[in-house]
Formats: structure tokens, sequence, C-alpha cells
């Protein structure tokens, strides 16, 4: 009993330490900044701009990059599984109101976990091959590994926001995500693969087995006979 309680709390142990490891990555990947030039921004919020002054803090870098030409088009998504709809009128507001132009913003529905493999059809039908990924910090390496997951290799990111302890509820949630995401889009897929390949197997062991049954019977028969 006492070397069952010893492995429960090594295990518990160990996965306190993965969590708390992969939010401090979180935190330090988030944070560096690579807002280089790209073919175009994503931007995802989660609030309207009007009302919560660090998503207007996003909308604003985004428009930064654009008014540099460092992007040539924004596309837009909701964080936010409560606008099913699509992105906020005043998101789009915001965006027209600082000067950026109608043809310079896309509009994608609010980000699920499939929602990179949107993004990434909608890049291929506009020609952009790069992209910068514009949001709050702690959003950013969920971001990116689902673009990258998608099939989009070139990825920057210009993150807005710096660690505090009020996000820890935030940094604690996009740690769920991701793994979350890994389980459904990695160790499922690696799971049904080996289940078929052991129904595989167990089919072939059936077959085999009873070919060796019908050559025991023929055997029988001809000794009997």
């Amino acid at each position: 009993m006492r070397r069952l309680f010893n492995l429960i709390f090594q295990l518990v142990a160990a996965a306190i330490f993965v969590f708390i490891s992969l939010a401090a990555w979180i935190v330090f990947d988030g944070s560096k900044d690579q807002g280089a030039n790209a073919d175009v921004a994503l931007v995802v919020v989660d609030a309207d701009p009007a009302q919560d002054k660090s998503e207007s803090a996003v909308l604003d870098r985004a428009i930064d990059l654009y008014k540099a030409n460092d992007v040539s088009a924004l596309i837009v998504s909701e964080a936010s599984s409560d606008r099913p709809s699509g992105v906020r009128p005043g998101t789009v507001e915001y965006l027209e109101n600082h000067g950026i132009p109608e043809a310079g913003i896309i509009e994608n529905k609010y980000w699920t976990q499939d929602t990179g493999h949107d993004v990434v059809e909608i890049m291929k039908a506009h020609e952009f091959h790069s992209v910068i990924i514009v949001s709050d910090y702690y959003r950013i390496s969920r971001l990116k590994l689902e673009i990258l997951h998608a099939g989009m290799s070139q990825i920057g990111k210009a993150p807005v926001g710096k660690f505090q302890k009020e996000d820890a509820i935030k940094i604690a949630q996009e740690d769920i995500a991701i793994y979350e995401y890994v389980g459904k889009v990695y160790l499922l897929p690696a799971a049904e693969k080996a289940k078929q390949e052991a129904q595989v197997g167990m089919g072939k062991a059936s077959v085999d087995a009873e070919k060796a049954k019908e050559k025991v019977d023929k055997s029988f028969d001809n000794m009997t006979k």
C-alpha cells in the first residue's frame, strides 16, 4: 500500500512539474517579440476594444504593423466562443476608425481548435505565405502551435502585454488548452491507429488460427481413414 501511495505521489508531482514548466514556457515564448515583416497579421481578441483596454492594445499593435507596411492585411478572429457569429462589430469599427481600410480586414469566425486550418486556408486563398500573430502574450504559444500544425511554418509573433499575477488564471487556461490540443491532434490519432493495427492483427491471428484448425482437422481425417 505504501508503494502505491509513493507511486501516486510521484505521478502527481510529475504532473504538477510539467504543468508549471509549460506555464513558464507560455510566458517566456509569448514574451519574445518577433514582429518583423510578413504577408498578413493574425489578430486574435476576445472583447470589445471600447470596453477592454488590453484588447484595444492588441488592435493598436496590429494597426501599427499595417501602417508601417509590415503586413498587407489583417485576419481578425475572436478568441471567445460566445461569438459564434464572428468578429464583433466594435472590433471592425475600431480598426476602420484608426485608418485600416475595409479591404485590409479579413474577418474570421471565433477561434476553435480547428481555426488554425481555417486561417491557413484563408492565407492560401490570398496567396499569403507568412503570418505574424498579434494577441495577448499568453495566447501566442497555442496559436502558433495550431497554425504550425495546419501547415504554415513562417510564423512571427507580436505579443501584447507582460506577465502580471492577475494573468495566472488565463495562463493556466492556456496551459490546459495546449494539453487538450496535443491530445486531440497527436495522441488520439496515434491511439486510434494503434487500435486499428491491433484489430488487423487480431483479425489476421484469427484467420491463421482457423487455417491451422483446418489443417489439424484434415490431418485427423486422413489418420482415421
